[in-house]
């Protein structure tokens, strides 16, 4: 009989979400796993965080997003920015008008009709996300801003192609993150930027000057962004609250499954852990990915475990945890549970939110890491 995966999704992630991401766990599993059957554990809807009275207790009601992020490479700085705000660097390019006007008009038109052409389609396809690509651009070919911002832009096609690429690329990822579905990783990114950059036309010779200017770029370290990002993760507060219910559910759903391994991303995996941990369970191994359970044990915030107290002697489970030091909600292990736990360090190539849901399409080293751990 096949042994099955339970895998546990993490913070934000609903229903309609949560059911593009188990297919693409699935996937993954059929290709580097297949000794194993993926099962989902969806307990976004039941047991998340929601506003009850409809945002009634935040001040206007008004989400700024993250600031930006404290990464020392000028290329990783850009897509910072452009994570927050996609078309930066094209409001602040400053190009004068070519001769016959803008080019602007010429561009938006390309990309607009993008949504049904062969690239970027094809390459989205081999990540599972072709079916996704018509509906963003549907919806910015409606956005006001990019509207404007294309309509009165300077420069040459050759110039405009490359940010403009960009600034398409960051605002796809912006939209995977506003629906709670999986990132792609930094080098798929860039793919998807060329990609689209043949399509809008070569910039051969254009010099990079945004690039330039971001050469120096500084700005606030790690804790500038757990400051940020902690007090909008709801569903986080809600489990430290409410956290019982979850870890049943859990339970119930290995019990349901005959689950023998658990995947857990992010709160799922502090969840997942915290059951492990409350008594003698029948799992063979634990995979933690981008999860933030070492570090509330390390501030003594686990509901299972007090900090000193170690993990019980009923915690059999292998556990493997993996993390990214650009995910600043991903934590090691090996420190505070010594002897207990393997570490492995990944690079999903993406600054800050983007890096926390782009493990997935990390195949060359989550995906043969959990390969390798797995029995």
């Amino acid at each position: 009989m096949t042994e099955k995966i339970l895998f546990v999704h993490g913070t934000g992630v609903r229903n309609a979400a949560f059911e593009r991401l188990l297919a693409l766990i699935a996937g993954k599993v059929a290709t580097y796993l297949p000794r194993y059957e993926v099962v989902g554990c969806n307990w976004g809807d039941a047991f998340g965080a929601r506003l009850n009275a409809g945002g009634a207790s935040i001040p206007g009601y008004v989400d700024n997003g993250a600031a930006g992020a404290a990464l020392e490479a000028a290329a990783m700085a850009r897509w910072t920015l452009l994570a927050d705000d996609p078309l930066l660097e094209l409001r602040v390019s400053a190009l004068p008008l070519p001769l016959g006007g803008s080019q602007g008009p010429v561009l938006w038109s390309t990309l607009v009709a993008s949504g049904t052409a062969p690239q970027p389609r094809a390459l989205l396809d081999a990540w599972g996300l072709a079916g996704l690509w018509p509906q963003f651009v549907s919806e910015l070919a409606a956005d006001t801003a990019w509207i404007k911002t294309f309509k009165s832009i300077g420069g040459t096609l050759g110039q405009l192609s490359a940010p403009a690429s960009r600034a398409v690329a960051a605002a796809f990822l912006a939209w995977l993150r506003t629906a709670g579905l999986p990132g792609i990783t930094g080098r798929q990114r860039d793919d998807l930027a060329d990609a689209l950059q043949a399509l809008f036309g070569a910039s051969l010779g254009v010099k990079d000057w945004f690039l330039d200017k971001l050469t120096n770029y500084a700005a606030a370290r790690r804790g500038m962004f757990s400051d940020a990002s902690g007090g909008p993760l709801g569903d986080i507060l809600r489990y430290q609250a409410r956290g019982e219910t979850l870890r049943n559910f859990i339970g119930e759903r290995v019990r349901q499954t005959e689950a023998t391994v658990i995947l857990a991303h992010s709160l799922g995996g502090i969840a997942a852990f915290d059951w492990l941990a409350g008594a003698e369970r029948d799992i063979a191994a634990l995979v933690t990915v981008g999860s933030q359970a070492t570090f509330l044990y390390e501030i003594d915030a686990l509901a299972s475990r007090g900090y000193g107290d170690g993990l019980p002697r009923e915690f059999r489970a292998k556990w493997l945890n993996i993390y990214d030091p650009r995910d600043f909600l991903s934590y090691a292990g090996e420190g505070v549970f010594p002897g207990r736990v393997q570490d492995v360090e990944v690079d999903n190539g993406q600054p800050f939110p983007a890096s926390h849901s782009a493990y997935w399409q990390n195949d060359a080293q989550v995906w043969t890491a959990i390969d390798q751990f797995l029995p």
